[in-house]
């Protein structure tokens, strides 16, 4: 088990896992974790909220940071992940009732890097009939999008245990079996950790049937040989279910327990162990409704986690509450709970992100969007101030009457933008303001050549190549991180730019000072002559390096 520790390589994991197992931990196969009393599988909402008559205005006359993409996606997006060539790979959802497809499409940044102006493509399909909705999902250190599981197929409760994993070089897809024992998946929880191995939790067993198992069960991916390590070590005081992964500085994760609030975990991937965390001071679980909203890591390693409310009220029974709802915040650096800003009321109703999306910002800030109780409209924006521990409104977007948190989505880009959508077919990027602490960038240390040619592989060092932050993240339903290498080359002359598709991570760890390599290729459309060279970490840079393009 030493192979998939904090620091040690990937590769020991291939070694260790030659076809799918099974490691027993002390307790049943098929993972039940510790009994809670009421625990049971969920079931999130497919399609749209019903409209509201209006969207808050929180910020009158205040000039709008949203600004919508010139080529309007010919699809209706969902999940959005940003693959390591710079493009923005995007799942397909059926327009209005919101059922799953096995659809995907690409978008590419223009010639100067603008994703506003970029266009689209579409991929091919996922394999065998996977068409998922709520599925976890992660790129990995090869370049390689994994997709894993779904609470539904099409528009039917499934939970799945089917997987797949698309290659971007060749373009196609490949199914991938799920982990041993493993009848279900669903909308699971994963993460990359610190050494590149893809871990992935199981939402429930046996989801389905009138006495579904509850789980805390996880398994670690073996990317060359698409299987599994399963653990069913005991040591999680709750089923996983309906919970978010944060990673830390320290290598470890951070969870915040929906079923046994207001306690919170921390997993080592060293020891395979969890271990206390503390309880929040005010729970951001909604308990009657087992949400939770998204955790977002700020540089340093506070966790900034959005409440998903109080209310019992559940959409279509209208909004009713009136308390604010609370927020919370980890303090890595003295290892505990600390308190955070209540999330204002508008028009005397509580707002919350039972479900939604939130990004980190370059400055070290947090956006995110709110709607009233559970599954309600509107939307409305705030700005979760890291240096005060305040929030402030943002300007809101031209959709919000029609919106509610759990069907929207945010990604990092790696030019500082943000880049969301709402199952509409209006996509929007948001730009935001302030400046990002030099401190925070990647630094690139050495280089194979700096003579570069077009179609040919090079490979660069150097440290926090995958940035301080996890970037974006959802509230348990969809997985977008980006803490992993850029590579972006400019040209000096024209000034067109190039993203080399990187792959070879040695380490995703958001460590400061943490070092790792990563191989590029540059691609063959890049244009020849003298340019400069930054690697890209969540939409921060770092500082150039001259090369020339033969």
């Amino acid at each position: 088990m030493v192979g998939v520790g904090v620091v040690a390589p990937v590769v020991v994991l291939a070694a260790l896992v030659p076809g799918n197992a099974a490691v027993a931990g002390g307790h049943p196969a098929g993972g039940r974790a510790n009994a809670v009393p009421g625990w049971h599988p969920t079931l999130d909402p497919i399609g749209r909220a019903k409209p509201a008559a209006a969207a808050p205005d929180l910020t009158p006359g205040q000039a709008s940071p949203w600004k919508a993409l010139k080529n309007a996606p010919p699809f209706t997006p969902d999940t959005m992940l940003l693959a390591s060539d710079g493009t923005v790979l995007v799942h397909a959802v059926l327009p209005v009732s919101g059922d799953g497809t096995s659809a995907w499409y690409k978008l590419t940044p223009n010639a100067k890097g603008s994703y506003v102006d970029g266009t689209w493509s579409q991929l091919p399909s996922m394999p065998g009939g996977y068409n998922p909705l709520y599925f976890a999902s992660a790129i990995l250190p090869d370049g390689r999008m994994i997709v894993e599981g779904g609470e539904y197929l099409g528009g039917t409760p499934s939970w799945t245990n089917k997987g797949a994993i698309y290659n971007p070089v060749t373009n196609k897809w490949r199914s991938v079996a799920p982990p041993v024992s493993w009848a279900n998946i669903g909308d699971a929880q994963s993460l990359v950790l610190a050494n590149g191995t893809y871990m992935l939790s199981q939402a429930c067993q046996n989801c389905t049937s009138s006495s579904p198992i509850s789980t805390s069960d996880f398994a670690l991916f073996n990317a060359t040989g698409l299987n599994w390590l399963v653990w069913q070590g005991p040591g999680k005081i709750d089923p996983s279910d309906e919970e978010s992964w944060t990673l830390e500085p320290s290598g470890q994760f951070l969870t915040v327990d929906t079923w046994l609030t207001p306690s919170t975990e921390l997993f080592t991937p060293l020891s395979l162990s969890w271990s206390f965390a503390g309880n929040t001071p005010k729970s951001p679980i909604n308990t009657p409704s087992a949400e939770t909203g998204p955790q977002v890591e700020m540089p340093g390693g506070n966790t900034f986690v959005i409440g998903a409310g109080t209310s019992p009220t559940e959409a279509p029974a209208p909004c009713t509450t009136s308390r604010p709802a609370p927020t919370a915040l980890y303090n890595y650096g003295a290892g505990k709970w600390v308190n955070s800003p209540l999330i204002p009321t508008i028009g005397g109703k509580q707002y919350d992100s039972a479900d939604g999306p939130a990004s980190i910002l370059p400055d070290g800030n947090v956006l995110f969007d709110v709607s009233p109780c559970v599954f309600n409209a509107p939307l409305a924006f705030f700005q979760y101030n890291a240096s005060s521990n305040t929030l402030s409104p943002v300007p809101n977007i031209p959709n919000a009457a029609n919106d509610s948190t759990y069907y929207t989505r945010m990604l990092a880009l790696p030019n500082g933008q943000v880049l969301f959508n709402d199952e509409s077919n209006q996509m929007l990027v948001y730009t935001a303001g302030g400046t990002a602490n030099p401190a925070w960038a990647p630094s690139i240390n050495s280089i194979s050549t700096t003579n570069l040619t077009p179609g040919r592989t090079a490979s660069l060092g150097g440290t926090q190549l995958a940035g301080l932050t996890q970037g974006a993240a959802y509230g348990d339903d969809a997985q977008s991180f980006t803490n992993f290498p850029l590579v972006r080359i400019t040209n000096s002359k024209s000034g067109v730019v190039t993203y080399a598709r990187t792959s070879g991570w040695t380490s995703v760890s958001i460590a400061p000072g943490a070092s790792s390599t990563t191989n590029f290729a540059v691609p063959s459309t890049t244009p020849a002559g003298p340019s400069t060279l930054v690697v890209v970490a969540n939409g921060i840079t770092s500082s150039p390096v001259p090369v020339t393009i033969r």
